[in-house]
């Protein structure tokens, strides 16, 4: 008997999702009972796009009193970062439309067929949008549009294709001048590290986390104050500890999990997306360390900062993961609780991922009581 993977929490924070089924299932936290595991073919999202809630209100905020609106932040986190390429347009309608702003648009309409899930509408769009580049001779406008299509390769699981698209797009920003030190260039290597991960390439995974976050480091104590700087950082110190969690690393992990978490509250506050998300990550592994004390203390405060975000999603996905840790320990009144607890919570709030957690969560133990 297995109870569910922990790491189900992750699921809700994201799009970004990775492929199902064996190697590729990154977030293979399982709590093990009864040295037995369970296959799960299930959907599990990354911290990628974990911060799009506060990204979102802070463009509401920052956009209510213009005329004129830019791409939507949170579905152009990496190509944000890397580029600036979409700021300066406008969508005055009295404005005379040239070949740039001609592309402007169409890669806009692509961010939005993406935003949509419209996903093969949207590499169509890319695709023109490349075409427009090209006969513009725009460098930097070729660049951003194969940015953007390398996003949404990982974005529908396309990883080798991902892949490849990145490292030319690193090849244009490196005969532009930047360097292996340069933050977009570093960003792309900790995507392709975290997506040879999905794909079990998992030593290959290593080298590149430790080169990105060698070099991330020494990036950090030159620009402290550099947010964007500070959340890649956050960011990729989490994706290296779900890799460790895969080795079975679990110190290590957990260490690395609550130093992302230091880095995103810094950058964020305390109440965001990803402080939940971390903390859920922390509580698996000091599940699989048996110290269940410090699992129950740091759901709490998942649960609490979820609470305070009024994310009945993420708090009816928790209150199962506490029915777990209860269950692992042998206490299955209290574990019933919780796991009731969640169950009405989805189903008050129409939930099917806190739902299905609950229903695990509750057979198993069912399951339990029957051994």
């Amino acid at each position: 008997m297995i109870v569910k993977n922990f790491s189900k929490l992750t699921q809700i924070f994201a799009r970004l999702r990775y492929v199902r089924g064996g190697n590729a299932n990154t977030n293979d936290y399982s709590i093990r009972v009864q040295n037995n595991w369970k296959v799960i073919s299930q959907e599990s999202r990354s911290l990628y796009s974990v911060h799009r809630r506060q990204q979102e209100e802070e463009y509401r905020q920052r956009s209510s009193s213009r005329s004129s609106p830019i791409p939507h932040p949170s579905l152009l986190f990496t190509a944000a970062f890397s580029f600036n390429f979409l700021g300066g347009s406008s969508n005055d309608k009295d404005q005379e439309e040239t070949p740039e702003t001609k592309l402007v648009n169409t890669i806009k309409r692509s961010i939005i067929c993406i935003q949509n899930d419209q996903y093969d509408k949207a590499e169509q769009m890319l695709h023109l949008a490349l075409r427009m580049a090209q006969d513009m001779q725009s460098s930097k406008g070729i660049t951003y549009v194969f940015d953007l299509m390398a996003n949404l390769a990982m974005e529908r699981e396309q990883f080798k294709k991902a892949e490849k698209l990145f490292v030319d797009v690193m090849r244009r920003l490196m005969s532009d001048g930047h360097t292996e030190d340069s933050p977009k260039i570093l960003h792309i290597s900790s995507k392709i590290a975290h997506m040879s991960q999905l794909q079990g390439e998992l030593e290959k995974s290593f080298q590149g986390f430790t080169w990105t976050l060698d070099r991330l480091g020494k990036l950090v104590k030159s620009m402290p104050e550099d947010t964007d700087i500070l959340e890649l950082y956050g960011l990729t110190k989490n994706w290296f500890g779900q890799l460790l969690m895969k080795q079975g690393k679990y110190d290590e992990a957990k260490n690395l999990f609550k130093e992302a978490l230091d880095i995103l509250v810094s950058v964020y506050g305390t109440l965001n997306d990803a402080s939940v998300t971390i903390l859920n990550n922390i509580s698996v592994a000091y599940v699989n360390l048996e110290n269940y004390a410090e699992a129950k203390e740091t759901l709490l405060h998942a649960l609490a900062v979820a609470k305070e975000l009024k994310d009945a999603t993420q708090e009816g996905i928790i209150q199962a993961n506490l029915g777990l840790v209860y269950l692992r320990e042998g206490l299955l009144k209290e574990a019933e609780n919780f796991c009731k607890l969640a169950w009405k919570t989805g189903r008050s709030h129409e939930n099917a991922d806190a739902i299905e957690q609950a229903e695990y969560c509750l057979n198993e133990i069912k399951s339990s009581m029957k051994g």
